[in-house]
């Protein structure tokens, strides 16, 4: 069972300008001891994504629904102050970015520390500041840093502590928000290896939010590459860098220099979409290269126009029929051809078949194969959550379904 399992999360913010989609539908899953990374562009919604799971919002909220499971709890389901008592910290807590600037500067260290102990557990301030040492040795820091002033520390042994405050109360995930953004870079390598080392020794789940592709692929099991508040593209980190899927991915990938390569750098031309008009269907269209028309259409006007084409006699050969669809495996659904049956239909169908599936959080990944005469095709799934229909890999792979089914 993951230790998060996050659905379908969307959190938007009320402007003068209108509703800011900063998380639309984001979805993905972490195991115990597992470290996703999620990168992507300023704005593209990471810390927003830390600050849903973490219940940490802003007053101008507009809309902040989905599901968050931790330990199989549905953590939406509770109050402010359940969650704030039982989860926030206990259960998930979070190295914030530039954190090393939000340490108290007239308070020792040692008690910034040991204090979560004391609010969470009701410690008293001696048996608190013991544990408080214990876990600032774990960080790698001598014990007489418990009676410093932050002013007295580097920014790596600053960073320690900030890292030493997040494991006091021993949760199972720590979200970490650019950890390693102000440290040069011996000491990124230091923090890095520290944070292997706990994830290791505690069994910890990481959601690592970075920038930096070279740090993602360093310390990431899972990357998730998030544009424009949705999550494009989820996967394991060495498939994901090597055989990316989306073309952004892709192109964010060519736009990192690289010291021995001649190539130059292949910059992703225009900016993102203003969020508070996205555009419909892929969010990337707009400045992908290899888009057309359908990458614009939205799930309703993708569903539309197929039922269209069917009903005038035009798609006869573009509508998967669906006789029967089973399940060969847990993970794949084979779709036969048989009476015809409208795009919606086929849309409906597999909505179902994968609710009804152990696999009922995963994205559909790619058309497996298309097999000959028959007409069969086996769609795989994707190793993450989704959104329902409407998701980009949903619209696309039930497109590919039609064509491939031609």
């Amino acid at each position: 069972m993951p230790t998060l399992d996050v659905k379908n999360l969307v959190l938007w913010y009320r402007t003068r300008k209108g509703p800011v989609h900063a998380v639309d539908s984001i979805s993905f899953a972490l195991e115990p001891g597992q470290t996703i990374a999620l990168v992507g562009e300023s704005g593209s919604g990471k810390t927003s994504t830390a600050n849903a799971i973490l219940r940490l919002l802003p007053k101008n909220v507009l809309r902040y629904d989905g599901e968050v499971e931790f330990d199989g709890q549905n953590v939406m389901e509770l109050t402010d102050e359940e969650f704030r008592r039982n989860v926030r910290w206990r259960g998930i807590s979070m190295v914030f970015q530039g954190a090393m600037n939000a340490l108290n500067p007239a308070v020792r260290v040692g008690f910034q520390v040991a204090e979560p102990l004391m609010v969470h557990y009701d410690v008293d301030r001696d048996e608190a500041a013991d544990q408080a040492l214990d876990v600032l040795r774990k960080v790698g820091l001598p014990a007489d840093i418990a009676r410093r002033y932050p002013h007295e520390l580097s920014g790596g042994m600053k960073q320690r502590v900030v890292i030493a405050m997040s494991l006091i109360l021993k949760p199972k995930v720590v979200i970490l928000d650019e950890p390693t953004s102000a440290l040069d870079v011996m000491t990124q390598t230091n923090i890095i290896n520290l944070l292997k080392d706990l994830k290791n020794t505690d069994r910890l789940s990481y959601i690592f939010i970075t920038h930096d592709l070279g740090l993602a692929s360093e310390l990431a099991d899972l990357v998730g590459i998030m544009y424009a508040g949705e999550l494009i593209e989820v996967g394991p980190a060495d498939g994901v860098f090597v055989r990316p899927k989306h073309p952004y991915t892709g192109k964010l990938l060519a736009s990192v220099p690289r010291l021995r390569s001649e190539e130059a750098p292949d910059f992703i031309p225009g900016a993102p979409p203003d969020l508070t008009a996205p555009p419909p269907g892929c969010r990337f269209h707009l400045r992908c290269p290899v888009s057309f028309e359908k990458c614009g259409w939205s799930a309703e006007e993708f569903i539309a126009q197929m039922d269209l084409l069917q009903s005038s006699g035009e798609a006869k050969d573009k509508v998967p029929s669906i006789a029967s669809m089973s399940a060969k495996s847990p993970t794949s659904l084979l779709i036969k051809p048989g009476a015809n049956g409208s795009v919606s239909d086929f849309v409906q169908k597999l909505n179902a078949f994968v609710a009804a599936t152990s696999e009922k959080n995963r994205f559909l990944k790619s058309i497996e194969s298309v097999q000959g005469k028959t007409k069969s095709v086996e769609v795989k799934l994707y190793e993450t959550t989704p959104p329902p229909i409407v998701g980009t890999e949903w619209r696309a792979a039930c497109w590919l379904v039609t064509e491939g089914a031609a």
